[in-house]
C-alpha cells in the first residue's frame, strides 16, 4: 500500500497521520511543509511497513520541517528499531509520546503489541532518568506474556527522544 497522508489542524498544532508503507515509492512526504509557528504531531499508528529507502526519505524530510514542538505518537516496532540504529534519526527536539512494545507467550505462541504512553508506562524521575513500568499481559489462556525484546536495546531511544 502506498504511503498516504491525512492532515488536521487545531489549536496551533498540525497533525499528520501516515498510513501505508514508508518505502522507496513513498513520495507523499515530498514538498510537505507545516506552519513553522505551529506544533507538529505525527501519528504512525497506521504505518504498515518501513524499509531503508523509506527511512532515508523520512529522515531527510523530518530534518527539513520547521515547527515549534515535534511529537510522535503510536510508533511501531520497526520505527523504534530505526531510532535505535540511526544516530540523529529524528531532530533533537522530537518527543516520543507513545510507542508499541512486543510481548510473546511461550505457552500459546501468541504475540501482542502493547502501547506504552508517556507518563503512564514511562516517565522521567527527579534525577532525569527514564523510568519504565511494565504492564502485565496475559494470553488468551490467562498465561503471563513476556517482553519480546531486549530491554537494554529496545528502550535506548527514550534517553534521547523523551
Amino acid at each position: 500500500m502506498a504511503l498516504q497522508l491525512s492532515f488536521s489542524i487545531s489549536d496551533k498544532c498540525t497533525t499528520i497521520l501516515l498510513r501505508g508503507s514508508l518505502n522507496e515509492y513513498a513520495s507523499a512526504l515530498d514538498g510537505v511543509e507545516v506552519n513553522p509557528n505551529f506544533d507538529l504531531n505525527i501519528d504512525l499508528k497506521d504505518l504498515k511497513s518501513i524499509n531503508s529507502l523509506g527511512i532515508r526519505n523520512f529522515h531527510a524530510w523530518i530534518h527539513r520541517i520547521q515547527c515549534q514542538r515535534l511529537r510522535l505518537f503510536y510508533c511501531p516496532r520497526p520505527f523504534i528499531n530505526q531510532m535505535n540504529l540511526v544516530e540523529g534519526f529524528l531532530p533533537d527536539k522530537a518527543e516520543i509520546e507513545s510507542f508499541f512494545v512486543p510481548y510473546y507467550s511461550e505457552r500459546t505462541g501468541e504475540d501482542a503489541m502493547v502501547l506504552y504512553t508517556k507518563y503512564l508506562e514511562y516517565k522521567k524521575s527527579d534525577d532525569g532518568k527514564v523510568v519504565l513500568s511494565f504492564p502485565e499481559m496475559q494470553d488468551s489462556e490467562g498465561n503471563k506474556m513476556e517482553l519480546d525484546i531486549f530491554k537494554d536495546q529496545y528502550f535506548r531511544f527514550l534517553d534521547k527522544y523523551y
